[in-house]
């Protein structure tokens, strides 16, 4: 049902007419399916099951709970699985209904409210920005748009349970809902709909839900790749013309062109951190797959544009730039040139396609020829590389290649640039305006698709450059050296021309893999394209050595130009170092292409205190400063959300990470320093998620400045990015989140705090540090509390789930918290409701505040979330979270531990903290129910729970099953071949409880 009549959203229910329509329409071909293929008993159960938990949802009675666990506890195993199906399937497709609703909204507000925006598109906020600018307005948009600078990351962190062959399903159906959209469908074809989409639910009943493999690290790769194939393509002109326009509607401001304010990085198979499988192999089929997808969208879009392009001469006569570059194509591609004048004698835009085309074809036979080019024999074998060519040179050669390949995004740009030229001289602007949204794609994905991070752990670094080190005559091998001794070794060593590895070295495995590491991405600088790799990030970072050793290993691979010295800066005093001022004849390595950058990854909250003196120590190297003018003067950083989180507790970590951000910003800007600073946020709250557009409005003042790097992971990326409307409107509300910020900082100095801010700021000095102790009194100094984890959640399950290559821990065996990743932390807590990680710590630090001086405390408590955008952003996520976690649930996974007194111990200062929390926050807010202020989502809650409530039961019981045969042989029910159905079992409910909370971790 279509949205023609504006008084349908007269009220919510209205508004969420159609919504419903589609989950009743999808509901009924569940049914119809279950029925007819699992049974009327199976379907019966799941009515009988269903109708106890909504009752129980509406009053929570001992005797109702104890039918449903008796009903529960009587199914055979295969009954179970098919109960656990009909509700996971079910969440599935409720899913995809309310995807489409979002999309479905989007498409009202833009016919039916053109003077009333939808919230936080780019028009929305222009219009505050308009509402509320002055005098100097425009003059900062326009430097604002200059600088813009927005990198969404793709990441292969395991938290998306659902395989690609579901995902693919998925989108099936949503473009079936949209085309029973049309109120003016025949009768015949609403048949058809109705036939097809019956398929696909069928289709998914009878797909399994569970991997039954481990996915490998190419696997992730293409898993991403089909976001940018199936929306991303298509989605970014999309938001840049939305953009462009508004701009120029709002403020009179142009998007300068061939910028590329949006563009795409990914971890996968670039982030080894932890992960043995990404291999230096890996790294390079990764980057020649990216580029492969590229070309060919490429290849596809300009077939269309030539098929389309038949302008004659005689009507529409070519630019003079466009005949001359016509003429350079057909001197170095004769063969192709006899084909394209004889077919297209008179129709010089097809001619120039035409070349385009074929340059297209032989970059990617050139990307195919790439597939074994490494060849990499033996664990122990350096990658080669060619010193000949130095990598400066190789990135600064002139364009006039004659081997008829794309070298570099840039060229083929300025190819597609003479063509849009001359077709707007020639009058022929509606078909210019193709060519430019291809210019556009070319803008953001370049040759390479998206840009790969490299990551590794500093410990890694430290191994090989002592394992190198051991072997000269030096009066210490590095790991022997303190702190300012690795740092003036560095320092010399960056400095000095002579290598340190032979091109003969041998070396163990590991120090060998970290070494090629860097030479494959010498290779891909220079055979793939210039901007394939820009960034290395160090893992827990913890002093400046950490990130002068991945230099000087860079160096190994001709990645840092060697011999630069401190005289080659300008810089005659090192010990005075503001702003280095490279010569004109530097101009090389001045280059920011030139060689890739090194970020530190600040991730425990130690680390996130200690990050502004770390960097101030790097600033104040004499040759780091040279590598940093290098890279164009700016620093990237990034701060992770999830590990300090894990380390700290909720409000602990949110309060770090944004004091962090602005003493970064503090000491970059006194040396002259640009930051781009990394937000490594996670998909739940727990690990630094929720909103984007609030989380970015609500960063520190001064800190984002027109730029934002930002970490998609797991479910978050379907969730944003599986359809392209949807991927258009998460990006617009990344874009306009970024401009606001931006255009309410600019011309402002972080540091210039008002008094009542400061205030706030102290304040919260000492709720973080109540809470911090709070957090470490639970999670760490609590007898048994880790135990109580692992046995009260399916974290030990998860390793069984593989839906991902990466080990859930650093150390495998462990039982230390430390060892344990911050997604398993997550994911296990938000399997069994607790959802901890997003509250625990809250209530009992915000309570001993307010008991200080109740009124007064509590009263500047409500002023700092009405008036505090941080603080607001922060109580709204703990309230979220504390809404979707439920401790009647909770309570059941407590009673069924293997050590009862355990169980209840912990879990009555669980649920004790738990209440406080949900007191605090509804004191603080107003509310008297949470999620008051937003009754959608505390609509689609209540509507939800009573569908995942019977998944919860369900893996309790299977949960209990499961662990008396781990502890008692013979009162397990289940012989040894039968075992691995219960753990199949327990995987479906994980699958279905993850779609139902539309969280995992």
């Amino acid at each position: 049902m279509s949205e023609k009549n504006p008084s349908r959203t007269t009220n919510a229910a209205a508004k969420d007419l159609p919504l419903r329509n589609d989950i009743r329409r999808l509901g009924d071909l569940l049914g119809e399916t279950l029925k007819r293929l699992g049974g009327e008993k199976l379907f019966d159960i799941e009515e009988q099951v269903r109708d106890l938990c909504k009752k129980l949802r509406r009053d929570h009675a001992p005797e109702t709970e104890r039918e449903l666990k008796e009903l529960l506890h009587g199914l055979s195993l295969d009954d179970v699985i098919g109960l656990i199906r009909a509700f996971s399937v079910y969440f599935q497709l409720v899913n995809i209904a309310e995807q489409h609703h979002r999309i479905r909204r989007k498409r009202f507000y833009e016919l039916h409210t053109p003077d009333k925006p939808q919230g936080g598109s780019i028009a929305d906020t222009f219009r505050q920005i308009s509402e509320a600018g002055d005098g100097e307005l425009r003059s900062r948009i326009e430097h604002v748009v200059q600088r813009l600078e927005i990198v969404p990351v793709m990441t292969a962190h395991p938290t998306e349970a659902a395989r690609r062959s579901l995902l693919e399903k998925h989108r099936h159906i949503a473009d079936l809902l949209a085309a029973f959209d049309d109120d003016n469908l025949p009768p015949r074809r609403r048949e058809e709909l109705q036939a097809e989409l019956a398929a696909e639910v069928e289709s998914i009943w009878q797909t399994d839900e569970v991997r039954h493999t481990q996915p490998t690290v190419l696997d992730e790769v293409n898993n991403v790749l089909y976001y940018f194939d199936a929306a991303l393509f298509d989605s970014v002109p999309a938001l840049l013309e939305e953009l462009e326009r508004r701009l120029k509607d709002s403020f009179d401001v142009e998007l300068p062109d061939g910028e590329a304010p949006l563009r795409f990085g990914s971890w996968v198979g670039g982030d080894r951190d932890g992960n043995p499988f990404v291999t230096p192999d890996v790294t390079w089929e990764t980057l020649r797959l990216q580029q492969r997808l590229i070309l060919r969208k490429y290849i596809t879009v300009v077939a269309e544009l030539s098929r389309r392009s038949s302008e004659s001469v005689r009507f529409a006569p070519p630019s003079d730039e466009l005949k001359a570059s016509i003429e350079r194509d057909a001197q170095e591609m004769k063969k192709t040139a006899e084909e394209v004048f004889k077919r297209n004698p008179q129709e010089p835009y097809r001619q120039k396609l035409s070349f385009i085309y074929r340059r297209l074809e032989n970059t990617e036979k050139r990307n195919q020829d790439l597939a074994s080019a490494l060849r990499i024999e033996t664990p122990n074998q350096l990658i080669s590389i060619r010193p000949a060519l130095p990598i400066i040179a190789a990135l600064t050669k002139s364009d006039t290649m004659t081997d008829s390949v794309y070298r570099s995004g840039a060229e083929l740009w300025e190819d597609l640039r003479i063509v849009r030229d001359s077709m707007r001289a020639g009058k022929a602007a509606l078909a210019a305006r193709a060519v430019d949204r291809l210019m556009r794609q070319v803008a953001t994905f370049d040759l390479h698709l998206a840009t790969l991070d490299l990551r590794q752990h500093s410990d890694r670094h430290r191994a090989a450059l002592t394992e190198i080190t051991s072997g000269l005559k030096l009066a210490k091998d590095y790991e022997q050296m303190n702190e300012q001794e690795r740092v003036a070794w560095l320092t010399e060593e960056l400095a000095t021309p002579r290598p340190l590895v032979a091109t003969d070295a041998q070396y163990s495995e590991e120090t060998t893999e970290t070494l090629n590491v860097f030479r494959v991405a010498r290779r891909a600088l220079e055979e793939i394209s210039p901007d394939a790799i820009r960034t290395y990030i160090v893992s827990m970072t913890r002093e400046a050595s950490d990130l002068l050793a991945v230099l000087v290993l860079a160096k190994q691979a001709g990645l840092i130009d060697c011999g630069l010295r401190i005289a080659d800066c300008g810089l005659s005093n090192p010990d005075s170092l503001q702003k280095p001022n490279l010569s004109q004849n530097e101009s090389a390595i001045r280059n920011p292409q030139s060689a890739i950058a090194v970020a530190p990854l600040f991730e425990t909250i130690d680390d996130l205190r200690r990050a502004p003196e770390v960097m101030q120590r790097l600033f104040d190297n004499p040759v780091y400063r040279c590598r940093l003018e290098a890279q164009g003067n700016l620093q990237e950083v990034m701060i992770g959300y999830s590990d300090s989180s894990k380390d700290g507790g909720i409000l602990t970590s949110s309060w770090e990470l944004s004091k962090a951000q602005g003493r970064l910003w503090q000491v970059a800007r006194a040396y002259s320093v640009e930051l781009r600073l990394f937000h490594g946020r996670g998909g739940t709250v727990g690990r630094g998620g929720g909103p984007s557009h609030e989380a970015i409005l609500a960063q520190p003042s001064g800190t984002v400045a027109a730029r934002i790097k930002i970490t998609e992971q797991g479910e978050v990326i379907s969730s944003k990015y599986s359809l392209p409307e949807i991927a258009m409107r998460s990006l617009e509300l990344t874009t306009a989140a970024v401009i606001a910020a931006s255009i309410s900082q600019a011309g402002s100095q972080a540091e210039k705090q008002e008094p009542q801010l400061e205030n706030w700021q102290s304040v919260m000095e000492q709720i973080s540090a109540d809470a911090f102790a709070t957090y470490c009194r639970f999670v760490r100094e609590t007898d048994g509390f880790f135990d109580y984890f692992t046995q009260a959640t399916p974290v030990e399950e998860l390793q069984h789930m593989h839906i991902g290559s990466r080990p859930a821990k650093r150390k495998q065996g462990s039982k230390s918290l430390e060892d344990l990743r911050a997604i398993p932390w997550v994911f296990g807590w938000t399997q069994s409701r607790h959802l901890l990680p997003g509250w625990l710590a809250v209530g009992t630090s915000l309570e001993n505040f307010i008991a200080e001086a109740p009124r007064k405390n509590l009263a500047l408590l409500r002023d700092m979330y009405e008036h505090w955008r941080f603080f607001h952003s922060t109580v709204s996520n703990i309230e979220m979270t504390l809404a979707k976690a439920d401790f009647q649930i909770a309570r059941q996974y407590a009673e069924r531990l293997p050590e009862p007194e355990l169980g209840a111990r912990i879990f009555k200062m669980l649920e004790g903290e738990y209440e406080r929390t949900c007191s605090v926050i509804l004191q603080i807010t107003g509310e008297k129910r949470l999620l008051d202020n937003s009754p959608v989502l505390q609509r689609s809650i209540e509507v939800r729970n009573p569908y995942v409530d019977p998944m919860s039961y369900l893996q309790v019981e299977l949960l209990a099953r499961k662990r008396l045969c781990e502890t008692d042989e013979a009162q397990c029910e289940y012989a040894p071949g039968e075992r691995d159905k219960l753990l199949y079992a327990i995987l479906l409910t994980i699958n279905g409880v993850a779609a139902g909370m539309r969280n995992t971790g």
